[in-house]
């Protein structure tokens, strides 16, 4: 099969929609039967291990245990609140926007001409930009620590580019919110946000500030929070959430639901706000050129096993009518 190079040799990087990284992976389970390896390659894999007779039971073990985790594992939420568009590498990048909205006239009958209401399309483009990191680790370590060094190193360079991702989300969105609040045709809810004077959310405050969207004609769907104020939930009684509610809690289930709204938490989001947001295809788009990149860039000279990530990509918010926000006094 042949392969269209770039002019520098390389191979073109394609941007991935997220979901196909997951169909990928189910493929792979279907191939395999779906239960993973087969008993005869896990017992081939097995006696491999084996014939270290110095160092094979030691490495299983110590993958079996693993290291000492410093904190939990940081999961994105851009590809959760905007709409993910892989882009075709050559085609300029623009999309539509319709920010008309119709309306009607109660008109006499001795009225003679209809009033006509003006549509007028508008396009976005949108520049990209790189978000990237390199890490190294030393060729000793390698060596002395039991550990996989280069896949814990790969994986946290991973998690600061999603923080990285989702800085830039929340501060487009308080740009947005901003923007919006100011203009002088938005006269329908003059502010879209609304201050929490109980110390901690309620759900009083929280229906309070979907009304503002729902008077745009738009339903809150995401409910984006930090850890902190994320314990808020837990604080609710139940003449508010109800015994099954707490049952729940009290049982070990995390609250990812309330309502109507999906929560997210993530710690890129300020301590004392909280974001309600509409469906991803009702707020904005995040546009893909190419997806995350792993390159290798050893350091030979200083005895350093190195990598860089990078990723080219960018966001946009197109509908800023559905953004409210909770803010603590």
């Amino acid at each position: 099969m042949n392969t269209t190079l770039a002019p520098s040799g390389l191979a073109p990087r394609i941007a991935k929609h997220s979901n196909d990284y997951v169909g990928e992976i189910v493929a792979r389970r279907a191939r395999s039967g779906g239960q993973g390896l087969s008993t005869t390659a896990k017992q081939q894999r097995m006696a491999m291990v084996l014939q270290d007779q110095h160092n094979g039971i030691r490495r299983l073990g110590v993958g079996m245990i693993g290291p000492i985790q410093l904190k939990l594992r940081y999961n994105g939420v851009v590809r959760n609140v905007l709409q993910e568009d892989p882009i075709t590498p050559g085609t300029p990048v623009e999309y539509d926007v319709f920010d008309d909205l119709g309306q009607a006239y109660t008109m006499s009958g001795i009225d003679g001409e209809v009033r006509i209401t003006p549509f007028e399309g508008k396009r976005v483009r949108v520049d990209f930009y790189r978000i990237a990191s390199q890490p190294v680790v030393r060729k000793e370590d390698l060596y002395l620590m039991r550990v996989n060094v280069v896949e814990q190193a790969q994986d946290e360079t991973k998690q600061s580019i999603m923080k990285q991702e989702d800085a830039r989300l929340f501060l487009m969105l308080q740009a947005a919110l901003t923007a919006y609040g100011t203009r002088p045709d938005h006269t329908v809810t003059t502010n879209h946000v609304v201050t929490e004077l109980g110390g901690y959310f309620t759900p009083d405050t929280l229906y309070s500030t979907v009304a503002l969207t729902d008077q745009h004609e738009l339903e809150a769907a995401r409910l984006c929070v930090s850890p902190a104020d994320y314990r808020d939930f837990y604080k609710w009684d139940t003449n508010t959430t109800g015994w099954a509610f707490k049952d729940r809690v009290v049982a070990g289930e995390k609250v990812t639901t309330f309502g109507e709204f999906q929560i997210a938490r993530s710690i890129m989001v300020t301590p004392g706000e909280a974001w309600l947001l509409p469906e991803p295809n009702f707020l904005g788009v995040f546009p893909v050129l190419y997806s995350l990149d792993v390159e290798e860039n050893h350091r030979l000279e200083a005895f350093q096993r190195g990598w860089v990530f990078d990723e080219m990509v960018s966001m946009a918010i197109l509908n800023p009518r559905g953004i409210a926000k909770m803010v603590k006094a």
